[in-house]
């Protein structure tokens, strides 16, 4: 991914625009001025559009996976149980802030569409399968059985919370999926009252 001053401000701009009006209806000419630079800098530093996307996407993926991350560092001391819980917590303080439209990966992967940029779409593949990952180990930590069954239960609450929230600004549904979490996990888990 291209680095300085001049490519950073690009990502930093793209990536306000394409979450708060889309990639289709954010074009070079309006994020190169946004940005304050030419339409040939934008070019000369990805390529094109698509390449500016991706660009976007492999950001915002770091962003989050560092967000994350010290997010659970914060809470090492719980058990794993209580960690795949503040996943909850997390992305509900994401949707009350920075990810007020619901998820920038499902967002673009509906603009991308198929026939889209194929890279740009596993961009996006990659940060859902690293997502469901870390759920998958906080549940092997926890004891599941199944860690990644119970790994993809709880990924398509949170996906159905985020889809939710950009359908019907519903800021309530991420705590209505951590309420279903916490049955899933009294089933998934040992020594959890319902466990099977």
């Amino acid at each position: 991914m291209p680095t300085g001053d001049v490519a950073d401000r690009l990502i930093e701009t793209a990536t306000r625009l394409f979450y708060a009006r889309g990639i289709t209806a954010s074009g070079v000419d309006t994020i190169a001025q946004a940005a304050g630079v030419s339409k040939p800098s934008l070019y000369a530093h990805f390529g094109d559009k698509g390449g500016l996307v991706r660009a976007v996407l492999a950001h915002q993926h770091g962003l989050r996976r560092r967000s994350l991350e010290a997010h659970l560092l914060a809470r090492a001391g719980l058990p794993a149980r209580e960690r795949l819980l503040a996943v909850f917590d997390w992305i509900s303080t994401m949707q009350r802030g920075d990810w007020a439209r619901g998820c920038p990966f499902v967002n673009a992967s509906v603009e991308l569409g198929e026939g889209g940029d194929d890279s740009a779409r596993e961009v996006v593949g990659r940060h859902k399968l690293w997502f469901r990952g870390m759920l998958a180990d906080l549940a092997a930590q926890a004891g599941a059985r199944d860690p990644d069954r119970l790994a993809s239960a709880l990924h398509l609450l949170i996906e159905g919370a985020n889809a939710r929230l950009l359908a019907e600004a519903d800021h309530a549904a991420i705590d209505e999926a951590r309420r279903s979490a916490e049955v899933l996990l009294a089933a998934a888990l040992p020594g959890e009252s319902g466990a099977v």
